[in-house]
């Protein structure tokens, strides 16, 4: 089972990650350089929502253990299945299209945090993937993993 760190670590990555491309996608060179009064506060902002989507993704790295607290090292719960790997990645696609065609900027950044947060809370799913089920049953089936 990974630890904490591992977890905090790859959601830190997945921030970065996501930062980089939602700075891109609320095209930022277009809004810095249309207004060049408010330029540093422009930046100020910039550096704000950078930090925000880094932070968002790594605490939702560690959110499915506090949820879920894992009891042995069979830990795997509703919050760490299958279905919920499945749910987030759908529920990150749609809120990723919807910042992508959002017109207002609010909207964009809105949509873009909860993907963030989506994709922290998936790479923790991830990392504990090769665990088994929550069972007592000590099944080292590939197909019986989930």
């Amino acid at each position: 089972m990974p630890d904490r760190n591992v977890h905090l670590s790859l959601g830190f990555i997945v921030g970065c990650f996501y930062s980089i491309l939602s700075l891109y996608l609320i095209k930022v060179h277009e809004a810095i350089f249309t207004v060049s009064k408010s330029m540093i506060l422009t930046m100020l902002g910039l550096g704000t929502l950078f930090f925000m989507l880094i932070s968002v993704a790594t605490v939702a790295s560690v959110l499915p253990d506090f949820i879920e607290p894992p009891t042995s090292k069979y830990h795997r719960g509703f919050f760490h299945s299958q279905a919920m790997v499945i749910g987030a990645s759908l529920f990150n696609i749609l809120f990723f299209l919807t910042a992508a065609l959002a017109s207002d900027l609010a909207t964009k950044v809105f949509f873009c945090l909860f993907s963030a947060m989506i994709s922290g809370y998936t790479s923790h799913l991830l990392l504990d993937y090769p665990l088994p089920k929550f069972t007592r049953k000590k099944s080292f089936r590939y197909l019986y993993r989930w």
